[in-house]
C-alpha cells in the first residue's frame, strides 16, 4: 500500500471514529434531556409485563377452582360451597350450571331470575324453560315471536301441544306448520298434527 493510500486509510478511520464520537455525544445528550420520560417508559414496561404475568397466574387459578368447583357439583348438585367457589370463579359457567339444573327441576324461582340475565344466550333459553314449566301459552308465544329465539321451533311445538290439549285442534295445526321442513322437530310435529294429542299422549 502507498503512502497516499495510508494516508487515505488513515483519515477515513478518522472519519468514522468522528462519526461514531458525535452519535455517541447526540445519544447522551438525548438521554440526559429525556432521562425522566425513558425511565417512565421502562418503569411501565416493567410493571406491564410484570402486571400481565399476575393476570395469567391469577385466571389460571380462577380455573382450576372453577372446573374443580364444576365436578364437585357434577357429584353433589346441592354443594352450596362449590356452588358459590364457581359463581366466584366464573359467574358464567355458573350461570349456566343454573340454567341446567333449573330447567330439569322446574325451579320456576330461578328460570325467572336467570330470564332477566344480561347474557342474551341464559335469558333466552331461561325464558322459554319458563314457559314451559308453566304451560303458559301466552309466555311460550311471546318467547317464539321474539326475534332470534334460539329455541323458536320447540316453543312453536310446545305451543300446539298445550293447544291441543285445550281442544284447539286448527289453531295447533297452524302452529306445527310454521315448523321449518328442515328442522329436526318436523316429524315429531306431523305426527302429532295427524294423529293428535289423544293417540299421541296414550288418550290424556
Amino acid at each position: 500500500m502507498s503512502i497516499k493510500d495510508q494516508v487515505e486509510f488513515a483519515k477515513e478511520e478518522l472519519t468514522q471514529d468522528e462519526k461514531l464520537l458525535s452519535g455517541l455525544i447526540k445519544a447522551e445528550r438525548f438521554y440526559k434531556k429525556n432521562k425522566t420520560a425513558i425511565m417512565s417508559l421502562l418503569v411501565i414496561l416493567v410493571v406491564g409485563a410484570v402486571g400481565y404475568a399476575a393476570m395469567e397466574y391469577v385466571n389460571d387459578r380462577k380455573l382450576e377452582a372453577a372446573n374443580a368447583a364444576l365436578l364437585k357439583l357434577d357429584k353433589n348438585p346441592d354443594d352450596s360451597s362449590a356452588m358459590k367457589t364457581l359463581e366466584e370463579n366464573d359467574p358464567e359457567l355458573a350461570a349456566l350450571f343454573m340454567l341446567k339444573r333449573a330447567s330439569e327441576k322446574g325451579e320456576i324461582k330461578t328460570l325467572e331470575s336467570l330470564s332477566k340475565s344480561e347474557d342474551p344466550v341464559i335469558s333466552d333459553l331461561a325464558s322459554y324453560h319458563l314457559g314451559v314449566w308453566q304451560k303458559d301459552l301466552q309466555k311460550i308465544k311471546s318467547y317464539r315471536m321474539k326475534s332470534g329465539a334460539l329455541l323458536r321451533d320447540f316453543a312453536l311445538f310446545d305451543e300446539a301441544y298445550l293447544l291441543m290439549k285445550e281442544g284447539r285442534k286448527k289453531e295447533a295445526k297452524e302452529r306445527l306448520d310454521l315448523i321449518g321442513e328442515k328442522s329436526p322437530l318436523k316429524p315429531v310435529a306431523n305426527m302429532l298434527a295427524h294423529y293428535g294429542i289423544v293417540e299421541e299422549k296414550g288418550g290424556e
